[in-house]
């Protein structure tokens, strides 16, 4: 309990200073919205209403206040480009990234586990060197880039997908894949290395001489304990996720916070920039809580709050 209560203040503290940077830095870097909102031609009466209707005539601080005020009673302000609150805009976006981030994560753990443990088995065989080829290719080459090569061959030339959009779980394929491509290499690496340490320790021999079945004393005992190094790098996946749907989302057109943060950030939308940032952190915190959780869970050796 001392732990999981340390680690949600750790999560508050966290949050709230992200929020906090934000605000601020938005505030002195982003520029003016009503020059975005109006045009070249807008008399300076124009834009003096725009301000006031935005709330950005009055000091940070008083808006920092109004800001802090909103979030208090639950809500994150209304966005400037679309004029409606920005929870109703974020939380469908985000429902959206969060498919496309689980279904890649579920992606690249399955390929993770299935060529990590066979290359460890092998470490010289056809699939530890395809694998090898697959990891780095996927750690070197841009995601755009990936998208971009997916879209061409799956779509334009063999029509066999979708090339953006979300009408239906064909959409997700690519830009789930995308996403896959950059988490995996570490997810492999790490599983594969795991692996190994455990296929040397005793119990695995005893485990053999005992007459148990192989895939019991691979799939039961070895995997289940190489899995625990695998969750740090899955919680840690969690940011590159978010960072990499911004991306893969732009590049399929994608409906999440991706795409909704570069409209914010295009229309200099401070509530709607500010609410993705919020979430996003939070889904990010809350994620690392569970990993942390979870230890315990597939491995009763560790012992929370360093406990033995």
């Amino acid at each position: 309990m001392r732990f999981f209560l340390s680690r949600v203040a750790q999560a508050l503290v966290i949050v709230s200073g992200i929020t906090v940077s934000v605000f601020f830095m938005l505030r002195f870097t982003a520029g003016d919205p009503a020059r975005i909102r109006g045009n070249l031609f807008s008399t300076n009466e124009v834009l003096d209403e725009y301000r006031r209707q935005f709330g950005t005539d009055r000091t940070v601080f008083q808006q920092f206040a109004t800001f802090l005020n909103g979030v208090i009673h639950g809500s994150l302000g209304n966005s400037f480009r679309y004029q409606e609150p920005v929870t109703g805009l974020v939380l469908p976006a985000l429902r959206h990234t969060m498919l496309l981030g689980m279904t890649a994560l579920l992606i690249s753990l399955s390929l993770a586990i299935l060529l990590g443990t066979i290359s460890a088995r092998n470490p010289r065989g056809l699939v530890a060197r395809a694998s090898g080829v697959l990891a780095i290719f996927g750690q070197s080459a841009p995601l755009f880039w990936i998208g971009l090569l997916l879209i061409s061959l799956f779509s334009v030339n063999l029509g066999w997908l979708p090339s953006g959009g979300f009408t239906s779980w064909k959409n997700l394929i690519l830009p789930a894949v995308t996403l896959a491509m950059n988490i995996l290499p570490s997810e492999m690496r790490v599983l594969s290395a795991s692996v190994k340490a455990e296929l040397d320790e005793d119990y695995v021999r005893t485990a053999h001489a005992f007459g148990l079945a192989r895939w019991r004393v691979y799939f039961v005992h070895v995997l289940r304990n190489a899995c625990l190094p695998l969750l740090t790098v899955v919680g840690n996946d969690m940011g590159m996720l978010l960072g990499g749907a911004i991306v893969a989302e732009v590049v399929f057109n994608f409906p999440g916070i991706g795409t909704l943060a570069l409209v914010g950030l295009n229309a200099r939308d401070y509530p709607l920039l500010q609410g993705v940032t919020i979430v996003a952190a939070c889904t990010f915190v809350l994620v690392n809580l569970l990993v942390d959780l979870l230890y315990t869970v597939i491995n009763p050796r560790v012992r929370l709050g360093g406990a033995t």
